[in-house]
């Protein structure tokens, strides 16, 4: 199980909706944001992925590495900046590697909806940087659970299969039927 990727362990979402950077999938793509004194923290609908940005903090040192990265936030005036670093093995932004480096920039918009800019950096990828942004529409709906496991029965079956075929294969090499 250990070597299916993270969205299909529905341990983090697919397409890179939990980020950074944080772009949109198909369907689940709500936002909650929740901003105390010292942390904003962003839920993603889909696969209800959780990041943790420490406002004002020091990035982790470059040994510790994280699914998505260790993000450090500042504000620049009515706008929050968020500076991602220390990925793990395989971001969720596809092609990517651990040496990616986010830049993001949130700023609330007249109408309440928020501008979402981000820049993307990863010299093991691509020759420069590269940037896109979107606007997150506001809502009143809410951020409902995404239930993964719930009737999935698709990681049994991965197994079970696995199993099947290594079975058939030790049958193979000592000669049995």
């Amino acid at each position: 199980m250990e070597q299916r990727p993270l969205p299909e362990r529905c341990l983090m979402g697919f397409s890179s909706t939990g980020g950074p950077p944080m772009l949109p999938a198909l369907y689940n793509n709500h936002k909650r944001i929740v901003q105390t004194g010292n942390h904003v923290m962003i839920l993603i609908e889909m696969v209800h992925d959780a990041r943790v940005v420490r406002i004002g903090g020091e990035h982790a040192p470059a040994s510790e590495r994280r699914w998505m990265g260790d993000s450090i936030g500042w504000w620049e005036g009515d706008t929050l900046v968020v500076d991602t670093t220390n990925f793990g093995e395989e971001p969720g932004l596809g092609s990517a590697t651990k040496d990616l480096h986010v830049v993001e920039r949130f700023q609330r918009l007249p109408d309440g909806n928020l501008l979402y800019g981000f820049t993307v950096e990863d010299p093991n990828v691509w020759e420069t940087p590269w940037s896109g942004e979107y606007v997150w529409r506001s809502t009143p709906n809410k951020v409902f659970e995404y239930a993964c496991h719930e009737g999935n029965y698709a990681l049994g079956n991965v197994m079970r299969g696995a199993r099947l075929l290594e079975a058939d294969a030790m049958a193979g090499s000592t000669g049995g039927e």
